[in-house]
């Protein structure tokens, strides 16, 4: 039976395959046979294999930040009175108001070393104070700061100024001269009203002048809260030093202020000035 069904499937003639099944041929034809048949199975080509949907899925690419801008440049913050970050045009731009005192010929100064200090986490100090000893009046003479005043050039040009063109000016009612002033403070490394916490006085800055007395030609002393000293003389000085200073707080603006009347040039948001010297405001015109 096994020998018939692999001649029908070579589809010999009925003779031939009356012969053949009479030969011992038949063997080696049905191993041919099925060697063929196997390889004709190798060529077919096998259906893939169905992807797995969760390989197939594409995988997400990952979306990285842009690459961060340099930071801008902020205007340079204060470290401290040295700066090493100064170009030399910041350096001409800073030394003019010394140059300017200093060739106006009208106060005796000192250049003096850089001061610095800390009061808080705050930095104190100037690159380029100076010490104004007195102040020289047109046609001779001299008005004398007592203790000498350390303050920025720019400070101390504006308070010279002050004394020889306004405040010698209000003295000559008085029918004498004014030899001396007496400093309350200059440069002093210290919190606002020395009150701990607070922020950085001006005069950590070197930018302030306290004014205490005035002492005249004739002896007379004259100080800031004097109640027999001519109060037009207090309203006068109010009014010069509120047209010159940014910062101008008398007896009357706090208890701090009691005793001496506070300048300083501190620039303010918008051009804020602030004047502040109450009891002698009913005499301003």
């Amino acid at each position: 039976m096994y020998k018939r069904r692999v001649l029908a499937r070579c589809r010999f003639p009925a003779p031939l395959r009356r012969d053949l099944l009479k030969m011992r041929v038949l063997p080696l034809l049905a191993a041919f046979l099925l060697a063929a048949t196997g390889a004709a199975a190798a060529q077919v080509p096998m259906p893939l294999p169905r992807p797995d949907r969760a390989a197939a899925a594409p995988t997400p690419v990952a979306r990285t930040a842009p690459p961060a801008r340099p930071a801008e440049r902020g205007p340079p913050q204060a470290s401290g009175p040295a700066r090493s970050d100064m170009t030399p045009d910041d350096e001409n731009e800073d030394d003019a108001p010394c140059t300017d005192l200093l060739a106006s010929g009208i106060a005796e100064v000192e250049l003096n070393a850089s001061i610095s200090g800390r009061s808080g986490s705050a930095l104190c100090g100037d690159i380029a104070p100076v010490r104004i000893t007195a102040v020289l009046l047109e046609g001779g003479g001299k008005v004398e700061l007592r203790p000498a005043a350390v303050a920025r050039c720019e400070m101390a040009h504006e308070f010279a100024r002050w004394v020889r063109e306004d405040l010698v000016r209000s003295i000559r009612p008085l029918k004498t001269g004014l030899k001396r002033i007496e400093i309350a403070a200059s440069y002093h490394c210290r919190p606002r009203n020395n009150i701990a916490g607070a922020r950085l006085s001006e005069h950590g800055l070197a930018n302030a002048i306290d004014v205490g007395a005035l002492q005249l030609d004739n002896g007379q002393r004259i100080a800031i809260v004097d109640p027999k000293a001519p109060q037009y003389l207090f309203a006068e000085m109010r009014l010069s030093t509120c047209k010159r200073f940014t910062t101008v707080l008398g007896p009357g603006s706090d208890a701090a202020h009691h005793d001496h009347v506070h300048l300083d040039l501190a620039k303010r948001r918008g051009g804020y000035r602030l004047c502040q010297w109450s009891h002698a405001e009913w005499l301003i015109p």
